[in-house]
């Protein structure tokens, strides 16, 4: 299909797509001739149209030898179809501001356009030609090999993916959940043209897929264009899957596994069987889940990242997929305190049977899954997401209904039952990723005792009745759940036709900024000021992030954990932000908990309640991730990158600090940099949403008052880079792929010039984009390429990012260099720019659908001194840049002497 025809068409209908009234809420659908199931759930939030094609098969749908070829596939449809050449299909939705991507799992595999409803047609046109007629061109098929493989280093670079590989490879004996989803080398080097069209006419029939359409449209002539674009798809028999059955069993294959690996941090997992998705219990073991390992009021959290600091992270969660899941305890923590943390892990779950769930416990539990319907609200990409998960998941959304009954009907006794039947020690499968430093015969010892320690306490727990009578049991017999704390009510939304931006300025000098929509029940709030890391004296590196991980720490009335418990009870969050040139404070709520919500951030802002114990716990959270940064090798070269580019500028400096900066940090400092951030004169609030803007204004005139006479220390540091010759480093690292970044002295974030340099990183950026077609698509050389810049208060970078295995590293290079120069050489053709330009402003509106992302936009311009109004005035500064003025930019850019950082195995270069 030409790019012509796409664009004449799109024209004709476009007065059809948008409704003329608000779109009536509710789900839409119909099955086509040849099978295809379509969803449409019609939305008029924000004018954005969400296309998601969720195919019914993933990896555990392979057979042997074809490990790996959902995935594959699944980049292979982007490489040319019938009507869209290799790159194309990127370059069209792009050009049209859309976004592209896909994704695969063990059950489905998932392609999915977000664009303006300007153009859903092309969204259609897009997906429907990835469905129906991909080329699998032998050639493409080569070079994509290639990318996948690089793919599978990157993952295997992961700690994490290490970890949960090792997790399922030990959990299933037979089950094709054991597999990584990515595959095996051997397999996506070796697999024939021939086997992945077999596959993919056995699986990709339109009877085994769903067409889910969410956003702004009119859904009887968003049906008539689906019957259009997607009768042609073929129908055809879909063959049958017989996946190997996990044998049940009372006890695990091998109770505790460890593996050492080139990792700093041990991974600690628990895991024990439960059902598939559509069992009856599933409902309440993940409201169980949620009371005892998610969320900072969980138990789990609080006694072992809040109470102590044994961990980095804890958790506990359901997986719980179309066959037998698990459920799961999850912990990261340094390998010198798994004795202090086997313990506390073991008296929780004990716990889980000795100490009853409490209402409150069962209400917050209840309150967050409620509330996940609202913010859910906030996209088209998240109402289609929801729909297509639970339609091939469940086989009907309305099974969500009896969900979410199960939820609301979970009890304490309830609970006890379930803990019994489903954590029972004896079923419980114990593994550890540790690094090589660790003795692993001797930590698989100490899990076997810990194993065995549990399963006695648990057994007397077991004989015993419960501690105490919960507040639950005292008021039922029945055990009927509690009424909930919040009321989430019926809310119907209300399309705003004329959002405007409103600004006061109260008695403090602090300027207040809204933007309200009724389009869903959801408020963002959020402050900020001058300051950050750029101001932090040598000795305090590190202080601006111990400041923002300690700031919502309790208020003169509430312990830290009586204020975490009652924002979750609420289903809000309230967090404090600190970066190189602002920190503040940020919540997000539902309208109907406004008013508490707003009365708990000005305690929270501006009357917080630090400890030395709290100070201390997160002081060694922040030591603990420098010790570990040699597992993540892109932080590595991104530290080096701005030590070097910014040497003796405050930017080089750790955020982070040092061993010995955080050692001299005190609780006296943090609260004083508090104190002395908070300039109202020089400060911003931002309210968007569903908001009262007289609620949050009377009380932040009360809360800044006693603030009004502070005055900020920011002021601008200029940095000129000296010398004339390109700088190198190289970090080595035991990992199979090498982190390269390049990158030159760029602008500050008040150059009028900005909006020319985002468009020549918008030419480099995306699928569609020079670096990932010359570098990935023709190359093969990486599967993860892109630009990379900053724009600061007092200096910029503008440069390019690639990770990829060390014998390509040269090359790259190479070819980096190429592009960049590239954009000098010869001038920007028209048609780029407009793909550019369309780019920018597609995933800026895109990026605009939630409220958290307005107040952040306009806080950071307003802060820095641009106007609120230019982020809803993008298109036009946008649009008025020419090429030659990115060419000139450029040009200047390129002038400075480069700076070259790599951490891998082996330097790039000779």
């Amino acid at each position: 299909m030409s790019q012509k025809r796409v664009n004449s068409k799109r024209q004709s209908k476009r007065q059809t797509l948008r409704p003329s009234k608000p779109a009536a809420a509710g789900e839409s659908k119909f099955k086509l001739k040849n099978g295809l199931d379509v969803r449409l759930i019609p939305s008029s939030k924000s004018p954005v149209v969400s296309v998601q094609m969720w195919v019914k098969t993933g990896s555990a749908d392979e057979r042997k030898a074809e490990e790996g070829i959902s995935h594959f596939i699944e980049h292979l449809v982007f490489k040319g179809t019938k009507n869209f050449g290799v790159g194309e299909i990127a370059r069209t939705v792009e050009a049209s501001g859309g976004e592209l991507n896909a994704w695969t799992s063990f059950d489905q595999t998932v392609f999915y356009v977000n664009i303006s409803r300007e153009f859903t047609e092309t969204a259609l046109d897009v997906i429907s030609d990835m469905m129906g007629s991909p080329l699998f061109d032998a050639k493409e098929i080569d070079a994509e090999r290639e990318v996948v493989l690089e793919e599978i280093k990157r993952t295997n670079d992961s700690p994490s993916r290490k970890g949960s590989r090792l997790l399922f490879s030990s959990f299933y004996e037979k089950h094709p959940y054991r597999l990584p989803v990515i595959g095996r080398p051997e397999v996506i080097s070796g697999v024939s043209t021939k086997v992945i069209r077999r596959y993919f006419q056995e699986r990709y029939s339109a009877k085994n897929m769903v067409l889910v359409v969410g956003g702004d449209f009119e859904t009887k002539a968003m049906k008539k264009l689906v019957t259009d674009r997607f009768s042609a798809l073929p129908g055809s028999r879909v063959r049958a899957v017989k996946r190997a059955i996990e044998p049940a069993r009372t006890k695990p294959r091998k109770k505790v596994l460890v593996e050492n690996s080139e990792v700093q941090e041990l991974q600690l997992f628990l895991a024990w069987p439960m059902p598939s998705a559509k069992h009856k219990d599933v409902a309440a073991l993940e409201t169980l889940s949620t009371i005892f390992g998610q969320g900072d009021a969980s138990r789990l959290v609080r006694s072992l990242r809040i109470d102590s600091d044994c961990v980095t992270s804890i958790g506990a969660g359901a997986f719980a997929p179309k066959d037998r899941g698990f459920m799961s305890v999850s912990a990261h923590l340094n390998p010198a305190r798994i004795s202090e943390a086997l313990p506390l892990i073991k008296k929780e779950l004990v716990d889980l049977l000795r100490r009853p769930i409490e209402i409150e416990e069962i209400n917050r539990a209840i309150t967050n899954v409620e509330s996940a319907e609202f913010y859910g609200l906030e996209t088209a990409e998240g109402l289609a997401r929801k729909t297509g998960s639970l339609t091939t998941l469940l086989g009907d959304p309305s099974e969500f209904k009896k969900y979410l009954e199960r939820v609301r009907s979970f009890t304490s006794e309830q609970a006890r039952v379930l803990t019994k039947q489903y954590f029972n020690p004896e079923k419980v499968q114990i593994v550890a990723l540790a690094p090589n430093s660790v003795d692993a015969e001797a930590l698989t010892k100490q899990l076997q005792t810990f194993g065995d320690q549990l399963q006695t306490e648990w057994t007397a727990a077991l004989k015993t009745k419960p501690a105490k009578k919960s507040l639950l049991q005292k008021k039922s017999k029945t055990g009927t759940a509690a009424k909930k704390t919040v009321k989430i009510s019926t809310w119907k939304p209300v399309v705003d036709l004329d959002i405007k931006i409103e600004r006061r300025t109260l008695s403090s000098g602090l300027r207040v900024i809204a933007r309200r929509t009724k389009s869903t029940p959801v408020v963002s709030a959020r402050i900020g000021f001058l300051g950050g890391s750029r101001l932090e004296s040598s000795g305090q590196e590190g202080l601006t992030e111990l400041l923002s991980r300690t700031w919502i720490a309790g208020t003169k009335e509430l312990s830290e954990i009586e204020l975490l418990g009652k924002i979750e009870n609420m289903a809000a969050g309230i967090g404090a932000f600190g970066g190189r040139h602002t920190a503040g404070v940020s919540a997000q709520m539902l309208s109907m908990t406004e008013k508490e919500i707003c009365r708990l951030f000005m305690d929270t802002t501006f009357q917080p309640k630090m400890t030395d114990e709290i100070v201390l716990r997160e002081k060694s959270m922040m030591v603990e991730s420098l010790r570990t940064r040699a597992d993540r090798p892109g932080q590595i070269a991104s530290r080096m990158y701005m030590e070097t580019m910014f040497a003796t500028h405050p930017y080089a400096l750790d955020p982070m600090g040092t061993d010995a900066s955080l050692a001299n940090l005190k609780r006296g400092a943090v609260e004083e940099l508090q104190r002395r951030m908070i300039t109202p004169k020089d400060g911003v609030f931002v309210l968007t949403g569903d908001a009262n803007l007289d609620l949050w204004c009377d009380a932040l005139e009360i809360a800044t008052a006693p603030f009004a006479k502070n005055r900020t220390t920011f002021g601008k540091q200029p940095y000129r880079w000296n010398g004339a010759n390109e700088v190198r480093k190289f970090h080595e690292i035991k990992k199979e792929q090498t982190q390269i970044l390049i990158g030159w002295g760029g602008i500050t974030l008040d150059d009028p010039r900005r909006y020319a340099l985002q468009i020549a990183q918008a030419v480099l950026a995306g699928q569609g984009g020079r670096l990932f077609i010359e570098l990935r698509d023709k190359k093969s050389l990486a599967y993860s390429v892109g630009p990379m810049s900053m724009e600061g208060v007092d200096a910029g970078y503008f440069g390019a990012s690639i990770g990829c295995a060390p014998e390509k590293g040269e090359t790259a290079i190479r070819m980096l260099r190429e592009e960049f120069q590239r954009l000098v050489d010869v001038l920007i053709p028209d048609v780029e720019m407009d793909r550019a330009v369309r780019y920018l402003i597609g995933s800026h509106d895109l990026g605009l659908q939630k409220a958290a992302a307005v107040s952040s936009t306009i806080l950071f311009n307003e802060i820095y001194g641009l106007p609120a109004e230019d982020v809803f005035s993008y298109a036009e500064k946008l649009r008025s840049v020419t090429a030659p003025e990115v060419r000139t930019l450029i040009a200047d850019i390129l002038s400075r002497p480069p700076v070259l950082v790599a951490a891998g195995p082996k330097a790039p270069w000779t």
